[in-house]
């Protein structure tokens, strides 16, 4: 009978043991996985507060572009309308005195 309740001691001493290292175990990846969500946190944090600068850093470039290509479109129509003009003076020179040959 002690030998019976010795051994019954011994299964609940081993299952407890087994239940022991797996509880202590599963802290332990538990402890890990918190390290590397704080470590994803604080990455995230890092770039999302820095991230208003960024976007507005690109919206004055964008709006400075934007300026740019609307002076450039002006230009390039100021530079048709003086090209058509040239031209037609050219044509309109041609045409009211024609170009007298030399006889050399």
């Amino acid at each position: 009978m002690l030998i019976t309740v010795i051994i019954i001691n011994i299964l609940i001493s081993c299952l407890c043991l087994y239940l022991a290292r797996k509880i202590w175990r599963f802290t332990v990846m538990i402890n890990r996985l918190e390290k590397r969500l704080i470590l994803m946190e604080r990455n995230t944090r890092f770039v999302l507060e820095r991230a208003p600068n960024f976007i507005d850093y690109g919206q004055q470039g964008s709006d400075q572009l934007r300026q740019n290509y609307y002076q450039l479109q002006g230009q390039l129509q100021q530079l048709n309308q003086a090209i058509a003009l040239v031209s037609f003076v050219v044509r309109f020179w041609s045409r009211r005195w024609p170009q007298r040959r030399s006889r050399f």
